[in-house]
């Protein structure tokens, strides 16, 4: 059986418009035309769906019957149609981002409510997880994109670069650290008390490496599981806190200042992490483009 939209739409004109004659116009076809596509549907279902031995337009008791479900299934169609269009357009949709807590709780909720002004009807949801559960909601579609610092080489992503900040040290103001004009060097972290991310932390590797690198001892005062709280022990003056540069710029804490480190110079990148071989939906591309633009207020 090879029943086709194009003959339902047909069928289900007709029978509402009691004819023919004036169920042609509607369907863009000529009265021959619109007879032979409800022909051809009666051939394929091997049914009589209108009586045509009287002058009056009459559907058979088949056709009455049909008419539910054909017009059910035009109507499913149809809605179906209209509603891709107005994801094409992003006049609804859902989006899901996973990120960390700091990005979550800093750099998202602007971008989100620009986002929003422009497309109220589309939802944003925000997962916001440690770094290492990103990757696996990411891959389960669970999330549409993630957002955060990952591993360089997994081929199981595609990635786009969205911010690129040195490694620096957050020091409470009041510190000498703080105030010298030039910037600080790896080495002059050594005999400082530490607050260091835990080992769970891809970045704990990179920074115990430079440490060790430039002489300095590794043997943290606090360990955390988040960039927030170690900001914020460094805020209360309990030791400084290797961070990337955009934390400075995002919690903008006069307690504390951002100084960058030197010798050597360590990049760290942000990156939006999608499922490889996936394509975002119109809506998730929009808002990855928000906050592309957003994360460009903060680089350099």
């Amino acid at each position: 059986m090879n029943v086709t939209l194009r003959q339902l739409r047909a069928f289900v004109e007709v029978a509402r418009s009691g004819g023919f004659t004036a169920a042609a116009p509607k369907l863009h076809l000529t009265q021959s035309a619109t007879s032979l596509q409800i022909r051809e549907l009666e051939a394929q279902l091997g049914l009589q769906l209108i009586d045509r031995s009287t002058r009056r337009f009459a559907l058979t008791d088949a056709g009455n019957e049909f008419l539910l479900s054909a017009a059910r299934i035009v109507a499913d169609v149809e809605q179906s149609v209209a509603d891709t269009r107005e994801l094409v357009h992003k006049r609804r949709g859902r989006i899901t981002v996973a990120t960390t807590p700091l990005l979550a709780s800093t750099l998202l909720p602007q971008c989100i409510a620009q986002f929003l002004d422009a497309y109220p009807a589309i939802t944003v949801r925000i997962a916001d997880l440690p770094p290492e559960q990103i990757a696996r909601r990411v891959l389960s579609g669970d999330a549409d994109f993630g957002f955060g610092v990952f591993p360089e080489a997994d081929a199981q992503f595609d990635r786009t670069s969205m911010l690129r900040h040195p490694l620096g040290v957050m020091v409470p103001s009041t510190w000498p650290l703080a105030a010298r004009r030039r910037e600080p060097a790896w080495s002059d972290l050594q005999g400082l008390p530490l607050i260091a991310m835990s080992h769970a932390s891809g970045m704990r590797a990179l920074i115990d490496q430079h440490m060790r690198g430039a002489g300095v001892q590794v043997n943290p005062r606090f360990e955390v599981e988040y960039l927030g709280t170690a900001v914020g022990l460094a805020e209360a003056g309990l030791g400084v806190a290797v961070v990337p540069a955009y934390v400075g710029k995002l919690m903008g804490s006069r307690r504390v200042r951002f100084r960058p480190l030197r010798n050597p110079v360590v990049q760290r990148q942000i990156e939006v992490i999608v499922r490889a071989g996936r394509s975002l939906s119109p809506s998730a591309a929009e808002f990855r483009d928000y906050l592309a633009a957003r994360c460009r207020t903060l680089d350099g």
